[in-house]
């Protein structure tokens, strides 16, 4: 449009993120952001005369389509060890559920290869150290915009590389397991966060059999290795099926269908 208009720039240094009702549904939005324009537009008599982001995707594509490219200043990690040297320092809560063992420096930075699955506490959170950026390809079904799709672009190397940022409370796993997966979380000698051995073993279990239609080999070797089975039974479906409903009904953990509609549900 061509209508004159004024930008304020507003730093929450504590957000919190809540679900709210909006014209697009019920999304996940900072509700100090987004009640302040809820209100502020009651004030003005109704309309759509205050606009204001919800989240931080929104305030960067915002800020594009304003042509402000120097008002936000992108991250970019030099490397995957500093990636996690970043998110260590950070203090949040993570693990890389699988395909760790060769992290942080014997990985090749490569965007055709390389994806990592974390777990966090905060998917907002984890976002923001990482500056991760929601693909265009995937926006109209992004979790920000009160979906599903959880993947983020992170400059690593000058290349982005994508991050699943999978999350409490997103039916990835039972919310409980997903809870004490970060309470057992140990840190490796290279420095990085992954799920103790017990919750290593079972969630491949899980990934390998309830996620997904067929076990690869990659995870064969994990599950022989960590569980000690043999290859005849790391490939037996109804062999780790035992195993893993075994393993849950100690814990009191339940399958559930994932908020994402891409992950695979063979649990019935």
């Amino acid at each position: 449009g061509t209508t004159p208009f004024n930008m304020y720039f507003i730093y929450d240094l504590k957000p919190k993120y809540g679900m709210r009702p909006s014209s697009k549904g019920q999304r996940l939005v900072n509700i100090a952001m987004f009640d302040l324009k809820k209100k502020l537009r009651t004030e003005m008599g109704g309309g759509f005369f205050i606009h204001a982001t919800d989240n931080i995707q929104e305030t960067k594509e915002n800020q594009v389509a304003l042509r402000q490219p120097d008002e936000y200043q992108k991250r970019k990690f030099e490397s995957l060890r500093q990636v996690f040297d970043v998110l260590n320092f950070s203090g949040i809560d993570y693990v890389v559920l699988r395909n760790f063992e060769k992290m942080p420096e014997n990985v090749n930075v490569d965007p055709n290869h390389l994806d990592v699955d974390l777990l966090v506490s905060d998917y907002y959170e984890a976002k923001r150290i990482l500056d991760g950026d929601s693909p265009r390809s995937t926006w109209s079904t992004s979790y920000e915009n009160g979906k599903y799709r959880i993947v983020n672009k992170v400059i690593i190397e000058g290349k982005l590389v994508d991050f699943d940022l999978r999350h409490v409370g997103d039916n990835y796993l039972y919310k409980q397991w997903q809870l004490d997966i970060l309470k057992r979380r140990m840190k490796l000698d290279t420095g990085i966060y992954v799920p103790s051995e017990e919750d290593h073993l079972y969630s491949i279990i899980y990934h390998t059999i309830i996620q997904k239609p067929n076990i690869s080999d990659t995870y064969v070797n994990v599950m022989k290795s960590l569980g000690n089975f043999t290859d005849a039974q790391a490939r037996d479906k109804k062999f780790l099926r035992e195993k893993l409903v075994s393993f849950m009904d100690n814990h009191g953990y339940k399958f559930v269908a994932p908020l994402d509609v891409t992950v695979g549900n063979f649990s019935s």
